[in-house]
């Protein structure tokens, strides 16, 4: 490409047409100019002929393995059930296609360990989990606040990240164990983005709990804390039985600093602050201009798959290997809990 053209659009398919494919590709994709979606598969016809209709897409393939079969695709967004995550990015990967694959990527680290050994036989492609909270900029600004000192030592971090079930998520994966189910699995993953951006993922202690009372024995409320060596703790709550919140609250020695509603700009252009949360100061410390979190993942994954921006695996299967020893723990702790009772 000479010096002043410009980059053509990427083009994509999607494989699965689960509900999220709308707000974090369909949607998105009707703003970022440097993707367009040309091709679109279901393992029902009818479903991706639908969203194919309502959006304009040019072509339905006849199964998920003749979309990756499409030799003008550059790449695939993943939005099949989570159990599928893996296989479905490992077959795209060998197919040659760059790979945006919803959130979980994997579930469990001997998932990540097989998409890892592909990546190294195959570089070219790029692999992207779709975190899109760490899209925005409003995480390197705290992160920029921890490291200036300007409020002294952060001591504690608080997360609460709960989103009320309706009908118990019945015929949802989120209440099958085996399809990556549980409050921890589905929304945990925000948390430790978080905390690895902010102060990183190296705790020395590590602590967790969880009845295992939802459905299918999945855990519908978990709590989890890390203790780190410079004493700093951070604690997370994640529940489907508890009212909605979205937060985190900081607690440095001069100031608490909260960030509301975080998952606000899932649903649109949307701010978000980060405010001072004292009984005699509840100012606004920052606020960004309307953002879309899908919007701001699409654009950066065109950036990696055009080399402009890095892929950070090593990050991802970091992120992996923790949520697998914190739920061990928990699970654990639930087994010495009931033996102690016999």
């Amino acid at each position: 490409m000479k010096n002043g053209e410009e980059q053509p659009a990427y083009k994509l398919g999607i494989l699965g047409s689960s509900n999220i494919a709308v707000p974090a590709i369909l949607e998105p994709s009707r703003v970022v100019e440097k993707v367009r979606i040309t091709a679109i598969a279901n393992r029902t016809f009818e479903k991706a002929a639908k969203l194919a209709d309502t959006y304009r897409i040019p072509y339905v393939a006849g199964s998920l393995e003749e979309l990756l079969e499409l030799g003008e695709l550059d790449g695939v967004y993943i939005a099949l059930s989570n159990e599928l995550h893996t296989e479905w990015a490992v077959r795209a990967l060998k197919a040659g296609k760059h790979v945006l694959v919803e959130k979980p990527i994997c579930l469990n680290p001997e998932e990540a360990e097989r998409l890892r050994l592909v990546k190294e036989q195959s570089a070219t492609p790029k692999l992207a989990e779709g975190l899109m909270i760490a899209f925005h900029p409003w995480q390197q600004a705290l992160q920029s606040i921890v490291r200036s000192g300007q409020f002294g030592p952060l001591h504690r971090i608080s997360t609460r990240i709960s989103v009320p079930a309706k009908d118990r998520y019945t015929g949802n994966y989120r209440s099958v164990k085996a399809k990556g189910g549980g409050a921890f699995t589905d929304l945990g993953c925000y948390w430790l983005q978080f905390l690895q951006t902010l102060v990183g993922l190296q705790p020395r202690e590590i602590r967790a709990q969880s009845a295992f009372d939802g459905p299918d024995g999945c855990d519908w409320t978990f709590q989890a804390a890390l203790q780190y060596e410079n004493g700093l703790e951070a604690e997370c709550l994640t529940s489907f039985e508890l009212p909605f919140r979205a937060s985190h609250t900081l607690y440095f020695e001069h100031t608490v600093l909260t960030v509301p509603d975080f998952f606000r700009p899932v649903k649109g252009f949307y701010k978000i602050k980060i405010r001072h949360d004292l009984p005699d100061n509840r100012s606004t410390l920052c606020e960004f201009e309307p953002m879309n979190y899908y919007v701001n993942q699409l654009e950066a994954f065109a950036e990696m798959m055009s080399g402009q921006r890095a892929e950070k695996l090593e990050a991802t299967w970091e992120r992996v290997h923790l949520q697998s020893i914190i739920m061990a723990e928990a699970q654990q702790r639930r087994v010495y809990n009931a033996a102690s009772h016999l």
